[in-house]
């Protein structure tokens, strides 16, 4: 086997484990072939997305290179906006295009497994162009393999774990619920990954170990929320009976929140 096919193995390689990971989770009631590759198709869109959106802001906010210095307060808004912002919204949009109205769309958890697999979409063909590129190899795809790739599945599962809380709370009837979730799954992604990248491209020692940190808490959160929403085995259609203060948010039942006294019409 030649080094360009065994470095496109490596690429694709932690997509595929995580992958499968993530859809042996859904124990419930797993999700058509087709979606999923439908998903995995979209995070190659988001991909394309992000690549155009960023050439519009090229004018605003230009690329650089380690020979370029630039300031700390640029590269805080270059990597929150250009890159954090811009990737987790082309793949927020195309998740909710997709999945929103879907039929199968039925399970909370179903909420993780589409924002992942957009995720894995989206990072599969970021790693074949990072690894297999002029400045990739082995050592590369390694690094990516154990924090790249794997951070995009787990900011995935951030949006899909506040997005599935989202439509929950719309089934409900609760609007104000459902905006507030459905803004903290672009959001809460969005603040990880600007905060990964950020500490990632430090040269600072003592940010690059809060970063290894950080990473750690990341991982051990995102299979929290994992194991959280896979355990619940009711249909979102079931949840339809459940009654919400409009104010708060907090479930109720009569005509009064027991937790903020709003009358409930």
């Amino acid at each position: 086997m030649d080094s360009t096919k065994f470095l496109l193995i490596l690429s694709i390689l932690p997509s595929v484990i995580l992958g499968i990971m993530i859809y042996k989770k859904d124990v419930v009631e797993k999700e058509p072939k087709k979606l999923l590759i439908l998903l995995l198709l979209g995070g190659l869109g988001a991909a394309v997305l992000t690549l155009v959106i960023s050439l519009l802001l090229d004018s605003f906010l230009p690329d650089f290179d380690d020979s370029m210095k630039v300031s700390e307060l640029y590269l805080i808004i270059y990597t929150f906006i250009k890159i954090a912002l811009v990737e987790e919204f082309s793949k927020w949009i195309i998740l909710k295009k997709i999945t929103w109205t879907n039929k199968e769309f039925n399970y909370i958890f179903d909420a993780i497994v589409y924002a992942v697999f957009i995720a894995l979409g989206f990072a599969t063909i970021e790693n074949i162009l990072y690894v297999t590129g002029t400045n990739g190899g082995f050592a590369v795809a390694i690094l990516r393999a154990l924090l790249s790739v794997p951070g995009h599945v787990f900011d995935g599962v951030f949006m899909g774990y506040y997005y599935g809380l989202s439509k929950q709370a719309e089934i409900n009837g609760n609007k104000k619920i459902m905006k507030k979730n459905m803004i903290l799954s672009l959001l809460l992604p969005t603040i990880l990954h600007f905060i990964f990248d950020y500490l990632l491209t430090s040269n600072n020692d003592y940010l690059l170990i809060i970063y290894l940190v950080f990473v750690i808490l990341l991982y051990i959160n995102a299979f929290k929320r994992i194991n959280q929403l896979s355990s619940i085995t009711v249909s979102l259609d079931n949840n339809q009976n459940h009654k919400y203060c409009t104010n708060c948010g907090h479930e109720i039942s009569g005509n009064f929140c027991s937790n903020c006294g709003c009358q409930v019409k």
